[in-house]
This record gives C-alpha cells, structure tokens and sequence, in this order.
C-alpha cells in the first residue's frame, strides 16, 4: 500500500506541475496577443487544454503500467474473452476514462492499483474542473495566470 501511496504522490506531482505550467503558457500568450482575439485565444486555451490532459492521462497509464508489471502491485483484468492480452492501449484507454471520471467498468483493477486508480479519478477531476474555470475566464478576455491577467 506505501508503494501506491508513493506512486500516487510523484504522479500527482508531476501532472499537476504540467497542467499549470501549460495553463501559464497559454496565459502569457494570450497576454502578449490582442485580447480581441478572443476566438483564436479560446482555441489555443482548449487545444492546449486537450493536449495537456491526454499528456496526463498517458503519464498516469505509464504508472499503472509500472504499478503492474515492475511493482506487482495489482492487475489490470478485462471484462471480456478471457486470456486476452491486456495491452498498452488498453492501460491508456482505461486511464482516460479514469481520468475524465467517466468509469466504464469494463476493465477492472485489482489490488494497490485500485488506490492509484482512485486518486486518478479523484486529480482528473481536479484538472478538469480547474480547466473548465480556466476557458471560462479566457472567453471573458482575461489571462487568468498572467500578471496583466
């Protein structure tokens, strides 16, 4: 349990730190453009949103799959034809609907990773809400991070 404790915190440490980091690069931008832009500045605020939380989501498949396969921490099981490999894909896949608290159900974790399973869902929620409050203060023709904000 300490190891998916540890896990949890250097993953959550390190998506955080990305996710404000390109929140900050798109508040300087937009700062620097001219704030009547403001569908080009929505557009860059959603595309660098979107990249950033697939960025994450990946970062978070890299460590169920070091969970799995290097700590032996737990299993990832599908709900499908048994004996089929579980593969990449499917780690990214079921960590996107962790992140995005979609849940689907269809593969399942067991052991540890559950815990790291539920942090996901718990900091994809977090993200996402902090991105959502993020667009909406760049469609009202804010920077919301940068110091002319």
């Amino acid at each position: 349990m300490i190891q998916a404790m540890l896990l949890s915190i250097l993953v959550v440490g390190i998506c955080t730190t990305i996710h404000y980091f390109v929140l900050k690069w798109v508040s300087d931008t937009i700062a620097q453009r001219n704030r009547t832009a403001q569908g080009r500045n929505l557009g860059l605020a959603v595309g660098a949103i979107t990249i950033a939380h697939v960025i994450e989501a990946f970062i978070y498949t890299l460590f169920f799959l070091w969970a799995v396969q290097g700590l032996q921490i737990g299993a990832l099981n599908a709900s499908g034809p048994a004996g089929a490999p579980i593969t990449l894909m499917d780690y990214f896949y079921f960590s996107l609907v962790n992140f995005t608290t979609l849940g689907r159900g269809d593969l399942t974790p067991l052991g540890h990773l559950r815990f790291l399973t539920g942090i996901e869902a718990f900091h994809g929620f977090l993200m996402i809400t902090a991105s959502g409050s993020f667009v909406l203060q760049v469609m009202g023709g804010g920077a919301p991070l940068s110091k002319e904000g």
